[in-house]
Parts: C-alpha cells; structure tokens; sequence
C-alpha cells in the first residue's frame, strides 16, 4: 500500500524507510533531514526559512504564509489527501515547541475522521487515532497507552492487555489509560464514540491497521 510520508522539522525524526511507490512531503525544515539521509522529496511545503541547502532541482514547492490557516504539517496532510493517499507516517513532529505537538496530535485525530490512517514515529513511540469507524491491532509485548481526546470515549475495549477495558468511558481529563501492558501478544482496541490517542513502543510493538470509513469529508 502506497505511504505518504511527512517529515517535519523537530530533532527527534527517524529515518523513513521509502519504496518506488511511496510518496515523500518535506514539511519545510524537514527537508534537512530528507537531505542528510539522501531522499529527494516528492514536493515541499513551508517557507523554507528553516531549510539549511537549496532544494534539489525540479522539486515541486508549495510556499505557506505567516497567516496561513492551520500549521504547515496540516497543510501537507491536507495536500496528500486531495492527492488520493489514505495511508500516512510523519516524523519530526512531536518535539521542540509543545504547542505544536499538541497540534499534530490534534491532526491525527482529523485523520481519522476523514478515513485515514495516520502513524506518528518519534522518539521510541509511535502513535496514531481511532475512532469510531476504526479499530487497532497491536502484537508484541511493551508499554501502550490509550487517552480520550475529546470530552468522553464510549464503548472503550482494550483486549489483550494487563488492565483490560469492556465497554468502558475514558475521560479526555483523566489519564486513565496510561502506561497499560501488552501482555497476550495480540492486543485490540476499538471504540463506540468519541476518538481516542493510541501511543505504543515502537521497537517492542507491532502494529496492523484495518480499513476504515470517513466520518467527514475534507
């Protein structure tokens, strides 16, 4: 299945690993990464205020502005989207300034809804959005945590691991998710309403993602 990758600029970005049939966006600074590993991005999208070399000949360019509507993470998304990719990974984006991680997270979730899968990858962890429309399957043994992200999450099962949940609530302020145990090898989640945040050990974890319908379009 082909991947749209999105690199952003943060320091904890990890090397993608791209096929023929990949598509690669550099999220502004994120092409100094794209340069360091020898990837040529399929286009850019930023200012290029961060970008330390020229960009390599005939690379498309889409330049965002100071009053863009959103951040040029989700304009990248947004771009991908139209562009007919359903299956995303981004790194770089989960460090430096906490309210833009706070931001990416939040564009995991609008993934979500309009029928894409998107993984998050930095630093150890990978993380992605459910919601009602979607499930995740997790093998392995490691840390996995599960939040709401909205007001409430209802219908909330969480298999397979140490602190197991049916049909439960979670609480978008109370973190009562955090630091579960997979413990089985094979761990499900799925949920009824709301949407919630899945974080994972990467090195530890495996993850299978299922076919889900948008809730929204875009």
């Amino acid at each position: 299945m082909q991947t749209c990758f999105l690199v952003g600029a943060s320091p904890d970005a990890v090397r993608i690993d791209v096929q023929p049939e990949d598509f690669v966006i550099a999220v502004d600074g994120g092409e100094n990464y794209l340069d360091a590993w020898g990837i040529v991005p399929n286009l850019v999208v930023g200012d290029l205020h961060a970008v330390k070399q020229a960009l390599p000949p005939g690379v498309a360019f889409i330049r965002t502005l100071p009053d863009k509507e959103g951040t040029d993470l989700a304009l990248a998304f947004a771009e991908g989207y139209h562009r007919g990719m359903r299956r995303f990974e981004i790194t770089g984006a989960s460090g430096g300034r906490m309210d833009l991680s706070v931001a990416n997270l939040q564009l995991l979730v609008q993934a979500a809804r309009y029928g894409a899968f998107v993984l998050l990858r930095d630093n150890g962890f990978c993380a992605t959005a459910l919601t009602e429309t979607g499930e995740l399957r997790l093998r392995g043994t490691g840390t996995v945590s599960v939040f709401a992200c909205c007001e409430e999450a209802r219908g909330v099962n969480i298999r397979g691991m140490k602190y197991a949940m049916e049909n439960g609530v979670l609480r978008g302020d109370t973190p009562l998710g955090v630091s579960n145990a997979l413990e089985d090898a094979e761990g499900l989640i799925t949920m009824e309403s709301g949407a919630l945040l899945v974080f994972w050990e990467e090195r530890a974890i495996q993850w299978e993602e299922r076919s889900i319908e948008p809730l929204v379009n875009i």
